[in-house]
């Protein structure tokens, strides 16, 4: 398993993934614009992310197994290189899951925003979302409060855990 960059050659793969776990991504976290769902879309969003990295705001990793296979997303958005802050999310395909796929993701994306000079990382758990707020906790990160409506999903509010890992 190994964490990528992502770059425009993702575009296809990154789309059938998306596709492929629509519905499940929904059932937990606000649905993306339908125009995402097409290449064009998909490429769009592609250069987007990768016009953040070059300005050093967000760090868009794809989690990739050891057949190729394009299995989850891992995000460092929102740098702060003035407060040294940033905020992680991720998720990972319905087919994939329960297999350790987040935890390895986010143990290893703690490593590489250490070098960006990041000392606080940010993080959001559903209060639902009991295996998301497992990873979390595992990897060091302590829940610093409850966030009431932080979302809406299929027209109600979703209440989130704030989490918060310090680095050294």
């Amino acid at each position: 398993m190994r964490l990528e960059l992502l770059s425009k050659k993702h575009d296809k793969k990154l789309l059938k993934f998306e596709l492929e776990n629509r519905d499940w991504f929904e059932s937990m976290i606000p649905p993306r614009e339908p125009e995402f769902y097409s290449l064009l879309g998909t490429t769009e969003h592609i250069q987007l992310f990768l016009l953040e990295y070059k300005a050093r705001t967000l760090i868009p990793m794809l989690i990739i197994d050891d057949k190729g296979n394009l299995v989850g997303r891992i995000n460092v958005s929102n740098i702060d290189s003035n407060k040294h802050q940033a905020h992680i999310g991720y998720r990972v395909g319905q087919a994939f899951a329960n297999r350790g796929i987040a935890n390895y993701a986010v143990t290893n994306m703690v490593r590489i925003v250490e070098k960006f000079g990041i000392k606080e990382l940010l993080a959001y758990a559903s209060t639902e979302n009991i295996a998301s707020q497992r990873v979390l906790k595992t990897n060091g990160f302590k829940a610093v409060g409850l966030v009431s409506n932080y979302a809406e999903l299929h027209g109600v509010p979703i209440d989130c855990i704030e989490f918060k890992l310090c680095l050294s």
